[in-house]
């Protein structure tokens, strides 16, 4: 396939691409987390100039990404899990990278993961929240990166969560007075109107960044009990619905990156004290 076809071929997961430099491993845009996107359209027209690589923005994927460099990544990963009393896990889908290399995709985890370099292991990095990954079909050094594995995408291995999640932080003993419910709706119809109004007021070129934050300020506040997550889905989507046709925008992206960013905020539910 041609990179324009991987390309869609990742989008088509779900996954949302962004344009490496030709035969890179490089953003080709500035502020590519904003610009990633599944909307046909736009990687056309991306793709239809420039054979571009293709870069998976991991945190809008839902995807926490293994990169095991050679000659001992494999090795010092599978040694790890060992270590955990589990398997090395391999039965996910995986792409071998064009030094030699393994990347191994996997389902985020509710906790959420950014990147590492050698935390889990010596010659293993991580790519999760606020990283990409360089995807199947991109050239580099005049090798190309191809699916090693063509498998669905497995869950994050409990284990591999322990060693990425940040320590919980210690909680002091001192009472804590519960807001009123006057207080926390007043500060609740605060927020979601604003994040509405960013939203709806979002330039090209940042809107899907926009969306995605503000799901997330959204989704803290379904977290904590004090919205709906079905409400807090349809003011986004009637908010992100100015756009659509808009430089390629969609009613389908928007709602990848509501329900992403919803489902990350609501992991981290916000405090009112």
């Amino acid at each position: 396939m041609t990179r324009y076809q991987e390309a869609l071929a990742a989008a088509a997961r779900g996954w949302p691409v962004v344009p490496l430099r030709p035969h890179d491993k490089a953003p080709a845009l500035r502020g590519w987390e904003h610009e990633a996107t599944t909307d046909r359209d736009r990687i056309r027209q991306w793709w239809v100039h420039r054979p571009y690589n293709i870069g998976i923005a991991c945190g809008p994927a839902g995807l926490l990404v293994v990169d095991l460099d050679v000659p001992h990544g494999r090795e010092a990963f599978a040694r790890r899990a060992w270590q955990h009393g589990a398997e090395d896990p391999r039965d996910t889908y995986a792409v071998a990278t064009a030094g030699g290399g393994e990347h191994r995709y996997f389902l985020a985890p509710e906790v959420p993961l950014g990147n590492s370099v050698g935390r889990v292991a010596p010659h293993v990095d991580t790519r999760g929240i606020g990283g990409y990954v360089v995807a199947a079909g991109s050239r580099v050094g005049g090798r190309r990166y191809r699916v090693l594995r063509d498998l669905p995408v497995a869950p994050v291995p409990g284990w591999l969560v322990d060693v990425l999640a940040p320590p919980p932080s210690e909680e002091l003993d001192i009472p804590v007075q519960r807001p009123s419910p006057r207080r926390v709706g007043a500060y609740r119809d605060a927020v979601v109107a604003g994040e509405l109004e960013r939203v709806r007021e979002a330039r090209p070129g940042v809107r899907a960044h926009v969306v995605f934050t503000a799901a997330c300020r959204l989704g803290e506040l379904v977290g904590a009990g004090w919205l709906d997550a079905h409400v807090a889905a349809d003011l986004l989507l009637d908010a992100a619905s100015v756009h659509e046709g808009v430089e390629g925008w969609t009613g389908r992206e928007a709602r990848h990156h509501v329900d992403n960013g919803i489902a990350l905020g609501r992991r981290r539910p916000r405090a009112l004290r």
